[in-house]
């Protein structure tokens, strides 16, 4: 389901809402093949994070528990890579939703409880010269 269907169904906006594509993390979110989605709301204090077929809804995980990000790049995607709970938490997610204004909030809000390393690879991955960068 599309972001935009997602929050038209659950009448959000779509602003706060960011699609997350799971590769590790199962300590605090089930997954079951390596790019388990969920749509993830933004909230002011945590993340709200619902997938219907695992009947995963609006399980919650607090900004005050990330402890590490760092963005990387693999496969040809941009990865977040973070320390949660003393758990790993790694996510992905396509390009458009990275330059969409839920993810700019999404690492404010990350951003606020530490610091986000390479912010590098972000910035080149979402920008005008975004082919050019990945062919390197």
């Amino acid at each position: 389901m599309s972001v935009k269907k997602y929050c038209e169904q659950n009448n959000l906006d779509q602003d706060k809402v960011f699609l997350m594509a799971l590769a590790r993390g199962a300590g605090i979110l089930p997954t079951v093949t390596a790019f388990t989605t969920y749509m993830t709301e933004i909230k002011d204090d945590r993340i709200v994070c619902t997938n219907d077929k695992l009947n995963v809804f609006n399980k919650e995980i607090p900004f005050s528990s990330f402890q590490r990000a760092e963005f990387g790049i693999g496969s040809g995607q941009l990865w977040l890579q973070c320390v949660v709970d003393g758990n790993e938490f790694v996510f992905c997610s396509p390009r458009k939703s990275w330059k969409s204004p839920a993810a700019k909030l999404l690492l404010e809000k990350i951003g606020e409880k530490t610091e986000i390393l390479s912010m590098k690879e972000y910035e080149q991955y979402t920008g005008k010269l975004f082919f050019i960068y990945m062919f390197k």
